[in-house]
């Protein structure tokens, strides 16, 4: 058992709303949950590891909510000051990807460059000074100005070379679909693929009586019109994907590893030669609500790619990963983290083409917390290492910021500039061959839609289509 606790000086500074979501990572990324306590000015983290580690938690820096990290810290009786790890943590990680990209051929700007030097200044008087938290604090907001601008230096760069070695950039633009658009030319004018929802319960909703009206309408619309389709999820761990009927057996491996089987069979049998890309399962590194424990969701996993091959031989098989920073170790009883879970399911023999990464920045279950777009990178860096295709599952984001709530005319401005860095991150990094938004139209608890119910195009749409305009452009 290990304890590391901390003080704090800044008010607010720590989004007391997700503390419960905080946790420890090691050098080699593995995460370490931790039970987390919080109460007035002192924080208090208790694990069942003795390691050095980093800690990661959400906090408030100015108008803005998102993750920041100390260095490795190793256990001490006496108080870590929050504010100053904090920033010693941040101030690292920019300087360690500074040098990282401008040795591999960056080329930096003197405004970039005073802002590392003030923020490092800044940071020596904050271990100096009497008044130390206060330092540390501009320190930390500075750092993460200059890491916005190190980002949108590397993207452009990145996407300008790989623009000069290729014509065309290999990634599809899509968005879910669980029906015909009402207007589908707004849809076809920015989406270039789509990822078809299918949903057991409404596809079965009796033992055997299947519905294909709908899905069969919408295939037909999305082959006749060239777009590239995804068909998926057939199981969705991350949710009570099971129809009601199939309650009965939620205790029982076997007969449920029997009735997905046969399910999985049967929808890909009837879209064979017509959807030869299939999200098999969604969610299953973290669970649920379903009460599998990881070797029965491993095992359940296995077969049912078994049975989509055994249909088609030839169909790309793809699995959506949860939470991919592995916030839900520390809710939650699993001890994979995320990229161990493929990575077990890999050398269990299982046939994996593609790796589908949801990229849902909130508070609810489903979400990671929200992040920036130089923990994106690492992020997709670190998924690349398995040498497999990445899709970017992104939704827009939710926020509980005063600054935001208050004022929903900026909210929709941070939400399509947080969409587009998003995109424009994944046109930088070559493993990424998809972007898919998770929600046209339908009215869902987790993801707000493209269109609301007044059929108006969120502005993010229109920015995605200007992206591809000018990174897709049509020849002559």
């Amino acid at each position: 058992m290990g304890l590391i606790q901390f003080s704090i000086d800044v008010d607010d500074l720590v989004a007391r709303e997700e503390i419960g979501k905080a946790d420890f990572v090691t050098f080699d990324g593995r995460v370490i949950a931790t039970d987390t306590v919080l109460k007035n000015d002192r924080l208090a983290c208790v694990r069942d590891r003795t390691d050095s580690s980093k800690l990661r938690l959400l906090c408030n820096l100015g108008d803005r909510q998102v993750v920041t990290q100390t260095t490795s810290l190793r256990e001490s009786q006496n108080l870590y000051p929050l504010e100053i790890e904090l920033a010693r943590g941040e101030l690292y990680r920019l300087r360690n990807f500074y040098f990282l990209w401008t040795g591999a051929g960056l080329k930096s700007n003197p405004v970039l460059d005073q802002k590392i030097a003030e923020a490092q200044k800044l940071f020596c008087s904050a271990i100096f000074a009497t008044d130390g938290p206060a330092f540390a604090m501009k320190s930390l907001e500075l750092t993460q100005a200059a890491v916005d601008m190190l980002v949108r230096e590397y993207v452009k760069q990145r996407i300008t070379f790989r623009q000069q070695r290729i014509q065309h950039f290999p990634m599809s633009v899509g968005c879910r679909l669980s029906a015909v658009p009402p207007k589908p030319e707004e849809f076809l004018e920015t989406f270039t693929g789509v990822l078809i929802k299918t949903r057991w319960r409404e596809l079965e909703p009796t033992d055997g009586d299947y519905h294909w009206d709908d899905l069969d309408a919408l295939v037909d619309w999305t082959c006749s019109n060239g777009l590239f389709c995804i068909g998926g999820p057939l199981l969705d761990l991350s949710s009570n994907c099971f129809p009601e009927w199939m309650q009965q057996w939620k205790g029982d491996l076997k007969n449920l590893q029997c009735f997905t089987s046969d399910f999985v069979e049967t929808v890909v049998s009837r879209y064979v030669g017509r959807i030869r890309h299939w999200e098999v399962v969604c969610g299953a590194n973290c669970g649920g609500s379903n009460n599998l424990s990881e070797e029965d969701r491993l095992n359940l996993i296995v077969r049912a790619i078994d049975a989509a091959q055994e249909v088609d031989e030839q169909i790309q098989i793809s699995l959506r990963v949860i939470q991919p920073w592995g916030e839900y170790l520390s809710t939650t009883e699993n001890r994979l983290a995320p990229i161990q879970f493929v990575d077990t399911l890999r050398r269990s023999g299982a046939t994996i083409s593609e790796v589908n990464l949801d990229l849902r920045f909130g508070s609810g279950d489903l979400c990671s917390m929200p992040r920036d777009m130089l923990n994106v990178s690492q992020l997709l860096d670190h998924w690349s290492l398995l040498q497999l295709p990445l899709n970017i599952m992104a939704a827009l984001p939710e926020t509980s910021h005063p600054a935001f709530c208050e004022d929903f005319g900026k909210q929709v401005a941070w939400q399509t500039q947080q969409m587009e860095q998003l995109a424009l991150m994944c046109l930088a990094k070559e493993r990424v061959t998809g972007f898919y938004c998770l929600n046209w139209a339908d009215c869902t608890v987790h993801d707000q839609p493209l269109v609301d119910m007044n059929e108006a195009l969120h502005p993010a749409v229109s920015r995605i289509a200007a992206m591809e305009r000018l990174h897709w452009p049509v020849s002559p």
